[in-house]
């Protein structure tokens, strides 16, 4: 009985982990939302990245637009680090700005790994720390003025067909010029990602995203006391595609509001669009 059941449970045992790891190398994060997934020890990723979003409202009309280069390493098998450079273009009521914006820090660590054939379940810790290197006394700001701390908790699945995340994440913020410091924000995540094609590991792949994003801004404090019209909440669909060729990927998404409750009387969400293309190497 030994010698007939061995070779299949070896090659079941290599089968399992050959699912693994082309599920690790085709790794999908979803487009506005952290992933858990991390890069593989000694492994890096080069992300450049475009983001433009609109707020209209309350006599206001704001048009933000980031051009952001990342760089992500991978310490361990569970540990990454990255770094984020933003020139950013700010337009408020007729008035520009443009110059570098708040550069980011970031780190995750996954602290419980489940390997099955073919997918893969991941938890994930997230800080990021932004550092006030944006111009905060331009008009508009291109930066907060202020060092803001963000803390998360990711969990994820990848699998050949199926994607799934949730993230919650709360920033922060500390005080920033003129006595401003922007309220501390939460954020709820939850994404489902489907491949429609199964696709070998050296053809062309691609994953749609579908992500529901809420986030929750606590009222702004100006020295030391609250802004009336600042805060509330909004909650917004996010539609995505995930393109790869190998090490290289495309991603582009879009974050439509779909309710809101903001105190007062302040501008709000239009849409938010991301373009991003990464390098894996």
């Amino acid at each position: 009985m030994k010698n007939i059941f061995m070779p299949g449970m070896a090659a079941s045992a290599a089968m399992a982990a050959w699912l693994v790891a082309a599920v690790s190398a085709d790794a999908h994060e979803p487009i506005f939302t952290p992933g858990a997934h991390v890069h593989a020890k000694g492994s890096g990723e080069l992300s450049l990245e475009y983001e433009r979003e609109r707020a209209s409202g309350a006599g206001e009309r704001e048009t933000d637009q980031d051009l952001t280069l990342e760089f992500d390493y991978g310490i361990t098998a569970d540990w990454t680090v990255k770094a984020v450079l933003p020139f950013a273009d700010r337009e408020a009521n007729g008035d520009g700005a443009s110059g570098l914006g708040d550069v980011t820090l970031g780190t995750k660590y996954r602290f419980l790994r489940i390997d099955r054939p073919g997918r893969q379940f991941s938890t994930t810790a997230l800080f990021q720390v932004k550092l006030p290197t944006g111009d905060d006394g331009r008009s508009p700001r291109l930066g907060s003025g202020s060092t803001d701390l963000l803390f998360g908790l990711l969990h994820g699945l990848e699998s050949r067909r199926w994607y799934y995340n949730t993230a919650l994440r709360y920033r922060l913020n500390g005080e920033g010029g003129g006595g401003l410091e922007k309220g501390d924000k939460l954020f709820i995540d939850l994404v489902g990602g489907v491949r429609p094609v199964l696709t070998g590991y050296r053809e062309p792949d691609t994953v749609l995203f579908f992500e529901l994003n809420w986030e929750r801004t606590a009222r702004d404090r100006l020295n030391g006391r609250d802004v009336a019209d600042s805060g509330g909440w909004e909650l917004f669909v996010a539609p995505g595609i995930f393109w790869t060729y190998r090490v290289v990927a495309l991603t582009a998404g879009v974050q439509i509001p779909v309710a809101r409750n903001l105190n007062g009387n302040q501008p709000s969400s239009d849409y938010r669009f991301k373009l991003t293309a990464k390098y894996e190497f």
